[in-house]
């Protein structure tokens, strides 16, 4: 099915679910091909040319922007197709054929020959941290990405304490866990006394690439009060030696025993900066839209810093906004940082979703599990792994949530997480009636299809990870954990999709790499995206792969839909705001192992070219 031409000047409805989970071979019956969620009836033979021309000349606007003699692939539906796109004032006002467009072309229009180059809607990112690593390479301890040498570590981290003697506090990172991975499968983790030959008189904290983890010297521990007597708190962990002592590696909730007494410090100005560097990135990578995690308890001077961006013009990155929720805040906590940061709502920044963090990770045996973790995990027998949530106080502050209006985004890796979330929304369904609520859990690596079942039932949106599925380093150490048939049951993205499941697509940047195209190979061949791995057998349960249309969608307008912003971009539509991606070849009709090679030619936000490659 070709697209027909479809000059209207407004959107006709909102995507709705059914069109959400286009992708799934089981509900491709229940498609909308036509009509207000598909494309419009072809208009009569002769007769379309005229009526283009006429709304064209009508108006006495030509088009600012033309794409002509493409493959436009507009997400409608996987038949969906154009050749030509025109964008005036920020919005689409054409898809259709090369011949309909020419009606579009003023003295001024910037027209470009796509040459069969591939354009859809802008890559979305459900779930990615933003502009963190840019901040610690300009103003913290940086450490390269995938660096796993503990001398290395070292090297980096005194050179910068070196160069900094005034700064009270020093942060940085990632290291990597499994750097320190033994070869009966134990993992002691980094060591304080590392950190307190380089400094000793002041803290210093080195997060994990996952964020779940601090290695810090003496001198932190001693601040947060953390002895050998210290029990660990609900949801985390303070790693001990073999002598008994806290060795600095301090997991999840424990990590909080320290930032709950060392502030570490940040600027607007600062972080502003980061995002420039951040946002220029991710046109690169042909993204321009994101639900922003940003960074817990610090979370307006993020927003002021977009605020500011998007006041001067200068912000081209469409984003939810996310704020953190904790215990012990309840609601009226929360509320008063969705307030403060409602303030900044804007079309290009908008609010309404709180972050809650149910459980940790499992290379830091801290995801909630049903079954235990083995003894390598160092947690002794029957260690399922606790979270700082109690069951009462989830179910209320989501109950709330739900109540008010907002969306709810559990962060949830382990099956007895996944279980705690969806028992949460299915409480506050039952209390409050059935809503659109687009609540979403993210990570989901681990569920059970009972609960995939409760999951579809709910409509909850899973937010997964795709380029954590294969085998790569980290798999490796879950299966030290939790056995290699359960880390090798993790993803069942294939059986979710055909339950009826909600799933869009996130890179938990910068945790891993947020390139769209390696996390849409892998959700399709379930193996290395990177040259010679791609070539040899590390596949994570390969029959779970997707089809790379529907991998398409995870990316595009399945992150609109869990933004609450499918009425506006997400697919390619007259009405819609044109954030447009153009890469050098079809993506949908190549190699999956090619895919990964494609490049970004071309990124559109909000009807501007913001990258050309």
């Amino acid at each position: 099915m070709t697209h027909s031409t479809n000059q209207g000047l407004g959107r006709q409805s909102a995507l709705t679910r059914r069109s959400f989970v286009a992708g799934a071979s089981v509900l491709a019956a229940g498609m909308l091909l036509g009509g207000p969620f598909g494309c419009s009836a072809p208009a009569e033979e002769g007769a379309a040319d005229t009526s283009i021309e006429a709304e064209a000349q009508a108006t006495g606007k030509a088009a600012d922007l033309v794409f002509k003699n493409g493959h436009v692939q507009t997400l409608v539906n996987e038949g969906d197709v154009a050749q030509a796109v025109a964008v005036r004032g920020g919005d689409i006002v054409y898809v259709g054929d090369d011949a309909g467009i020419e009606a579009f072309v003023g003295d001024a229009t910037k027209v470009i020959d796509l040459g069969g180059k591939f354009l859809c809607p802008g890559f979305m990112d459900g779930h990615l941290h933003g502009p963190q690593p840019y901040y610690e390479e300009l103003f913290q301890i940086a450490i390269p990405e995938g660096t796993m040498d503990n001398e290395e570590y070292l090297r980096i981290i005194r050179e910068f304490v070196e160069a900094h003697p005034d700064d009270e506090v020093y942060y940085g990172g990632p290291f990597m866990q499994n750097a320190y991975l033994q070869p009966d499968g134990s993992n002691p983790g980094p060591q304080k006394e590392d950190l307190d030959a380089i400094c000793s008189d002041k803290p210093i904290m080195i997060r994990d690439v996952s964020h779940h983890s601090y290695w810090v010297n003496s001198k932190a521990l001693e601040i947060a009060g953390i002895t050998a007597d210290t029990p660990d708190p609900d949801g985390g962990s303070i790693v001990h030696n073999a002598a008994g002592q806290p060795s600095g590696l301090l997991t999840d909730a424990a990590k909080g025993l320290v930032t709950s007494k060392i502030e570490v410090p940040y600027s607007t100005e600062n972080m502003a900066k980061a995002y420039e560097a951040f946002q220029e990135y991710c046109h690169s990578l042909g993204i321009t839209g994101l639900t922003n995690i940003n960074l817990s308890g610090i979370e307006l001077i993020h927003a002021e810093a977009l605020h500011n961006m998007d006041a001067r013009g200068d912000l081209h990155l469409r984003q939810r906004f996310l704020v953190w929720g904790q215990p012990g805040m309840g609601y009226e906590g929360i509320k008063k940082k969705l307030d403060a940061v409602a303030a900044y709502d804007s079309d290009m920044f908008q609010t309404g979703t709180v972050k809650i963090v149910y459980d940790g990770v499992t290379e830091g045996a801290t995801a909630v599990m049903l079954e235990p973790y083995l003894p390598a995990a160092g947690k002794g027998e029957g260690w399922t792994a606790t979270s700082d949530w109690s069951t009462e106080e989830l179910d209320q502050v989501v109950a709330d949530l739900d109540k008010n209006g907002y969306q709810a985004h559990i962060h949830a890796i382990g099956d007895g997480a996944v279980r705690a979330s969806l028992d949460a929304y299915e409480r506050a369904e039952a209390a409050n009636g059935k809503r659109d609520a687009r609540h979403t859990m993210v990570h989901v690596c681990a569920i059970t299809p009972e609960d995939i079942k409760r999951c579809a039932d709910l409509k909850a949106i899973s937010n997964l990870q795709f380029l954590w599925m294969y085998n790569d380093p980290l798999c490796q150490l879950e299966a030290a954990f939790i056995g290699k048939e359960r880390a090798f049951d993790m993803y069942p993205a294939k059986d979710m999709l055909e339950a009826g499941c909600l799933i869009s697509g996130g890179s938990d940047g910068a945790v891993t790499a947020y390139d769209p195209l390696l996390e849409i190979e892998v959700g399709i061949t379930r193996n290395s995206p990177f040259p010679v791995e791609e070539d040899e057998d590390h596949y994570r349960w390969k029959e779970q792969g997707l089809t790379a249309y529907q991998m398409l969608e995870m990316y595009t307008k399945n992150v609109a839909y869990e933004n609450f912003m499918d009425d506006i971009v997400g697919t390619i539509e007259t009405g819609k705001k044109a954030d447009l991606v153009v890469i050098d070849r079809n993506i949908l009709d190549v190699d999956p192992k090619q895919i990964s090679e494609a490049k970004v030619v071309c990124t559109v936000s909000n009807g501007d070219i913001v990258y050309e490659g």
